[in-house]
């Protein structure tokens, strides 16, 4: 092997790893000399245009077209990033304070979960921006099912709210919530999955409200 590439790798690796990365790296090669992988796909890095993005993007998701979207949380705005780069800032004139997470649904409609304003924005796909109903206290995640209800995991107040498509907010049976929930997401089933990050653990809703905590303690 060429002992200028090998230098590439970092000398304070282990030996172990550096020789099972050199291996990678030479089978690599091996492969694209076959056919199998084009030579220039080999180690491509892409940088996309970010010099329009706001101020601390904390959350992000993405479309079927490829577009990213990112919620900037210290700009109070929201960034689409396209496949090939350019990079703009969507109508944010009626988005909450902070947003913190972000979600779109299958008819293009972003959601943001805005931590410091408790409460949600929805910018259509033609740009136009409202605020819904209040939700719990710092949503802090958020997500949406097929139907077009919104949920957010509410971090302050330890609960789940959702948002009907005429945005009428209901919090859901979290009696058996863990504390401090953070992530949150859907299945196809309807059934709800937070990430409780002040008790260690992951709570169940099912559509009909029943809430249990799963186990995770195994490791």
């Amino acid at each position: 092997m060429n002992h200028k590439f090998e230098q590439r790798l970092a000398p304070a690796t282990a030996p172990g790893v550096r020789a099972f990365g050199l291996a990678v790296i030479a089978a690599a090669a091996l492969l694209a000399g076959a056919g199998v992988i084009p030579a220039s796909a080999l180690a491509t890095t892409i940088t996309l245009n970010t010099t329009a993005t706001g101020n601390s993007p904390v959350g992000i998701t993405i479309d079927s077209a490829g577009n990213i979207y990112t919620a900037n949380y210290g700009s109070n705005s929201v960034s689409k990033i396209t496949p090939s780069g350019v990079t703009t800032t969507l109508n944010t004139t009626a988005t909450g304070t902070g947003p913190n997470a972000i979600t779109i649904d299958s008819a293009g409609n972003i959601y943001t979960a805005n931590i410091s304003s408790n409460s949600v924005s929805k910018i259509t796909a033609a740009g136009v921006t409202t605020t819904l109903a209040a939700t719990g206290i710092n949503p802090i995640g958020i997500t949406v099912d097929s139907a077009g209800n919104i949920y957010t995991a509410n971090g302050g107040s330890s609960s789940v709210s959702k948002i009907t498509p005429a945005g009428v907010t209901t919090t859901l049976n979290t009696t058996a919530t863990g504390n401090s929930p953070v992530g949150i997401t859907i299945d196809s089933a309807g059934n709800i999955y937070t990430a409780n990050s002040g008790s260690n653990s992951v709570s169940k809703i099912t559509p009909a409200g029943v809430t249990t905590t799963l186990n995770t303690n195994r490791h």
